[in-house]
C-alpha cells in the first residue's frame, strides 16, 4: 500500500490522518484533489463585470498542500516512506535501527527521530486511556523493578531506572509508571492514584508495602524468599514478574535514555494492548490523527 498513492491517501483518510476535501479560502468553492502532488487546488473560472460593462474572466489558482498540519507535515521523506518506517517500528522487536536503515533507506539519525515521533504518540495514547485498576472482590498484583544492567557485571547493584507497576486479574489490565525511588511514601501515593479502595493487592514482602492495609486495601503477601506461592492465602505475583520479562525484552539494552524511559513502557504497553499487528497498525494511525489533527473547512 504505501507504494500506491491513491491507497496509502484512502487508507490514511480514513484514519482522519489527512483530509479527504478542503474549499478554497479565497473563492469558497470545494477544491480538487491533486493526488501526484498532494495537494487541493480551485480551478474554478470567475467572471466579473468593471464599472464601465467590461466583463473581465479570471481563474483562481489556489492551491493548499494536503499534508499540512498533519503527521507528515515538514517531513522531508516522502509519505509513503514515512508509512513504512512507522509500520516497522510497531511490527520489529529491538534491536531494529539496523534492520529499519536497510529497509527504508535512511541515515540513522532519522531512525532515531521518528522513534521519539512514533513515542509520542505511544504517550499521547497512553495519557487517553489510562485507566484505574481494581475494587471490592478485585486482586490487583504489584511489584517494583530495576530497569538496567548490573554495572561492570558485577555484584548485585543494578544502574538503571526503577519502575513500578500493577497488573489486575481477569481483564490484564495493568500500569507501569516509573518511579524515582521505592520509598514508601512515592509507591502509595501512585497505588491510590491508580488503584481503587477496596481491592485485593497481592505484593512481595517489601517493606514499603506494610501500609497497604491500613489505606483502605485487602493486603496479601507471598515471601520470595520461601515460596513462589504462598502455602496459606495462594498469593502470588508471578503474572507481574512476567510482565517485568516482557518489558525488558522490549526496551533497548543499548543507547537507552533514562528521560525517554517513559516512552519506553508506553510503547511496551502499546504494543500489549494490540498484539496483533494490523490491529496496531490501525490503532496508532488513529492516535495520530488525535494528536495531529488535520485542519478541516
Amino acid at each position: 500500500m504505501t507504494y500506491d498513492d491513491a491507497r496509502l491517501l484512502q487508507f490514511l483518510e480514513q484514519h482522519h490522518v489527512v483530509s479527504g476535501c478542503w474549499w478554497c479560502e479565497r473563492c469558497y468553492a470545494l477544491c480538487r484533489r491533486d493526488v501526484a502532488r498532494r495537494e487541493f487546488r480551485c480551478d474554478r473560472r470567475h467572471t466579473s463585470v468593471d464599472g464601465r460593462s467590461r466583463r473581465k474572466t479570471w481563474r483562481c489558482s489556489y492551491k493548499k498542500s494536503m499534508l499540512a498540519g498533519t503527521w507528515f507535515s515538514a517531513a522531508r521523506l516522502p509519505m509513503g516512506q514515512i508509512c513504512r518506517l512507522n509500520c516497522m517500528w510497531l511490527t520489529i522487536h529491538h534491536p531494529r535501527q539496523q534492520f529499519i536503515m536497510r529497509e527504508v533507506g535512511v541515515s540513522a539519525q532519522t531512525v532515531v527521530d521518528w522513534s521519539s515521533f512514533c513515542r509520542e504518540v505511544c504517550v499521547y495514547w497512553l495519557e487517553r486511556r489510562s485507566q484505574v485498576l481494581g475494587g471490592p472482590g478485585v486482586v490487583v498484583e504489584i511489584d517494583e523493578a530495576k530497569i538496567g544492567r548490573r554495572k561492570y557485571n558485577q555484584g548485585r547493584w543494578v544502574s538503571g531506572n526503577w519502575v513500578f507497576g500493577g497488573i489486575e486479574r481477569g481483564t490484564g489490565h495493568c500500569f507501569i509508571v516509573p518511579v524515582p525511588n521505592r520509598g514508601s511514601d512515592t509507591l502509595l501515593s501512585v497505588i491510590q492514584k491508580w488503584i481503587r479502595p477496596g481491592t485485593t493487592i497481592m505484593s512481595d514482602c517489601w517493606k514499603a508495602y506494610d501500609c497497604l492495609s491500613d489505606e483502605g486495601f485487602v493486603h496479601q503477601t507471598v515471601n520470595h524468599s520461601q515460596n513462589f506461592v504462598d502455602p496459606r492465602s495462594a498469593a502470588h505475583t508471578q503474572h507481574i514478574e512476567r510482565v517485568w520479562r516482557e518489558v525488558r525484552g522490549n526496551i533497548p539494552r543499548f543507547g537507552r535514555k533514562d528521560s525517554h524511559m517513559v516512552g519506553y513502557l508506553a510503547e511496551f504497553l502499546f504494543k500489549q494492548k494490540y498484539p496483533d499487528h494490523r490491529d496496531r497498525v490501525h490503532a496508532f494511525f488513529s492516535a495520530v490523527s488525535e494528536l495531529y489533527p488535520p485542519a478541516y473547512q
